[in-house]
């Protein structure tokens, strides 16, 4: 974390201090309109493993891994530094959480499709590859 990162001309050290309903003004409409209407359950309770990952990270050094599938949570200025494993469907993926993030959702980060890569058409795979000759 840089001395100079900031949000929206906020300090990251005086976002964590604010209150949240100051915090909330800062955001865009979409994450202050859903945050206004409260966190889910697990959304608390990945909130609750972050502080607590950040008070072991605090006490220890060693920062422990936080894994989730809440993909629809608002990063917040508190989760500024954390490596968070967000799941994609089929593993979890590391996202480090930088200040230009606050705002936005962790399932922006973390994509849930990859490329598709088509190989050379096999031995019944359509009517034209027949004519193409076998090695």
């Amino acid at each position: 974390m840089s001395k100079h990162a900031g949000f929206r001309g906020v300090q990251i050290e005086q976002l964590v201090e604010m209150p949240m309903d100051d915090v909330i003004k800062l955001l865009p409409s979409r994450a202050r309109r859903s945050l206004k209407r409260g966190l889910t359950p697990p959304q608390r309770t990945l909130l609750e493993k972050i502080r607590e990952a950040r008070r072991i990270q605090q006490e220890t050094g060693t920062q422990p891994d936080v894994e989730t599938n809440i993909r629809d949570m608002t990063i917040l200025p508190e989760m500024v530094g954390m490596n968070i494993k967000v799941h994609n469907g089929k593993e979890f993926a590391a996202v480090a959480i930088e200040a230009e993030m606050i705002g936005h959702y962790l399932g922006e980060f973390v994509i849930t499709n990859k490329q598709v890569r088509h190989g050379a058409p096999g031995v019944g795979a359509s009517r034209s590859s027949m004519y193409v000759p076998l090695k």
